[in-house]
């Protein structure tokens, strides 16, 4: 007897378990790698910011840096420094001191000697001027300086410059300051939508969380290169990378669902899809060999495996009993008659199946299949083609609950007329994959129909468009009903790959279905197709005759 778990039930649960502890475990590992792309993120976003910052710092230099290279390497500057030609002095330096930012201007000696001190604002403390020997070992390491020294309630930004020398010696220096007040620091601010303040801390380390506020730091120095005041610059809107947790949580669920349909087929044909086939095998056989195994078990096949051995077990005792009463043959007759009926029914039922439940659960699956292209980047398309498919689905069940009752649908119940019937199929169609139907139904054409002859055209539409869509590969489907004469003729186009209607008549139920539906119709069906030309079937209905009460 086998061991562990024997119900449908129990297996799985077992089985739902084992993929939701899958799922969790996913789920950790993609919120670890979002974690770090988080990290990753946020350091992007810091080094960006202090770039951004160096940008802002260098335009709002400007200033200062235009006065430098408009005076320093002139000529006329050099020789102020031994005339100090007071005209030259208020055309040029008076005039930058009136229309730039620039509050302090000097003109400085090789020998340290002021040639010119320039403030806009007398009121306003001047800053202190750099010592000679510092502006010539700074000039020695750079052509251009900048930097920084605090003053009186203030911090005053100082950019210095050598003079064009004559001989190759040092002329002097151009040195202009500005002071960084609380209006510079709004200015800022303004432009670069944070909120700026100067700090006289030590820097300190950043905390390396994601979702800690960004803050981005420029340490301002002296002339010696010692650090003076540190500026910094926290956005009022926090500007971070767009969060990639939509497209991991569609991977994720892309993942799971792959494993889900993956464990669910493989369970579905282990203990759905085997022991059906081994109770097919030994009803097409008439013998109960194969499902001995069956009986051995203790699951939902053992009961149906037990009737079907007494079903042979009866069998095998009435066949005794008609070999022991060989007189009673008019019993005999009855007895060939039930079972030429019962072969028909099973033909019938077959071919029926083929037509209607393989094909709709054929539709379903294309239906799926396109889901898993539109999963990534459609999920909310792909969720109403799921509910599509699903109810396609619980259709199809339906109709194989009847046909296992031996419910077979009557031609005289409720139903929906030809035209309105192939419309909602074709819609169906449409909804589950992209392909275009053509319809031009005439009314007066369909009137013409016999309830049965409507539902065998219905079944011949089925089984077209199925095949256009499944082996065709087509995306254009024609159907066409119009009258032609006296009789109506139906019409199905697709453009799909076609076949050679020779060779594939007999490897399939297919062909088979739509020869015997229209032979018992009394219409003719003719076959018109070539591979790469697409296909066209017409079935040519004869005269309606009266309807069968």
């Amino acid at each position: 007897m086998p061991k562990g778990p024997s119900t449908l039930a129990s297996r799985f649960g077992l089985l739902l378990g084992g993929l939701l502890a899958l799922f969790f475990a996913t789920l950790l590992v993609v919120h670890r790698q979002d974690l770090r792309r988080a990290e990753e993120a946020r350091v992007a976003r810091q080094r960006a910011g202090e770039r951004q910052l160096a940008r802002w710092l260098d335009i709002s230099s400007r200033p200062l840096q235009e006065l430098l290279l408009d005076l320093a390497p002139w000529s006329e500057t050099r020789n102020f420094l031994q005339s100090r030609d007071p005209l030259w002095a208020r055309q040029h330096l008076e005039s930058a001191l009136a229309d730039r930012q620039i509050e302090v201007v000097w003109l400085l000696r090789a020998d340290g000697h002021v040639a010119y001190a320039g403030q806009r604002d007398p009121s306003v403390e001047p800053p202190a001027l750099p010592s000679p020997a510092d502006l010539a070992d700074a000039t020695r390491r750079a052509s251009r300086l900048q930097f920084f020294a605090p003053g009186r309630d203030v911090l005053w930004q100082y950019q210095a410059a050598p003079v064009a020398p004559a001989d190759g010696n040092l002329a002097g220096w151009l040195v202009a300051a500005r002071r960084w007040d609380a209006a510079q620091l709004e200015q800022l601010a303004a432009v670069t939508e944070c909120d700026v303040r100067l700090e006289t801390t030590p820097r300190r380390a950043d905390a390396g969380r994601p979702d800690q506020p960004t803050a981005w730091r420029r340490t301002l120095t002296d002339l010696n290169g010692h650090p003076v005041q540190d500026l910094v610059l926290t956005p009022r809107h926090d500007r971070r990378e767009p969060d990639a947790s939509t497209a991991q949580i569609i991977l994720l669920f892309v993942v799971f669902a792959a494993a889900l349909f993956t464990a669910l087929g493989f369970a579905v044909k282990r203990w759905v899809l085997a022991p059906l086939g081994r109770l097919n095998t030994s009803l097409q056989q008439a013998a109960p060999e194969p499902i001995v195994a069956l009986l051995e078990r203790r699951d939902e096949f053992q009961p149906v495996a037990e009737l079907v051995r007494q079903s042979f077990d009866h069998r095998a005792a009435l066949e005794r009993q008609i070999d022991e009463r060989r007189q009673a043959e008019e019993a005999l007759r009855v007895s060939e008659e039930n079972l030429r009926h019962s072969v028909e029914l099973r033909s019938r039922l077959a071919r029926d199946l083929h037509d209607h439940v393989i094909q709709s659960i054929y539709a379903a699956g294309l239906g799926l299949e396109a889901v898993r292209a539109q999963m990534s980047v459609d999920p909310f398309g792909a969720e109403g083609r799921v509910r599509h498919c699903m109810d396609n689905l619980n259709e199809t069940i339906r109709q194989v609950r009847s046909y296992i009752n031996d419910l077979e649908p009557d031609a005289t119940s409720d139903r929906q007329q030809f035209p309105a019937a192939v419309r909602a199929l074709t819609g169906m169609m449409h909804q589950l994959w992209p392909v275009e139907f053509v319809l031009d139904l005439d009314e007066a054409a369909a009137a013409r129909l016999t309830s049965i002859v409507e539902i065998h055209a219905l079944q011949i539409v089925r089984e077209l468009v199925s095949n256009a869509v499944r082996h065709g590969q087509a995306s254009r489907v024609a159907i066409t009903l119009a009258p032609n004469g006296a009789a109506t003729e139906l019409r199905v186009q697709d453009n799909g790959g076609g076949f050679d209607p020779v060779q594939r008549m007999g490897t399939g139920r297919g062909l088979v279905n739509l020869t015997s539906r229209a032979r018992e119709m009394g219409a003719t069906l003719r076959i018109e197709s070539q591979p790469g030309a697409g296909t066209l079937v017409t079935v040519r209905f004869a005269a309606p005759a009266e309807e069968e009460p």
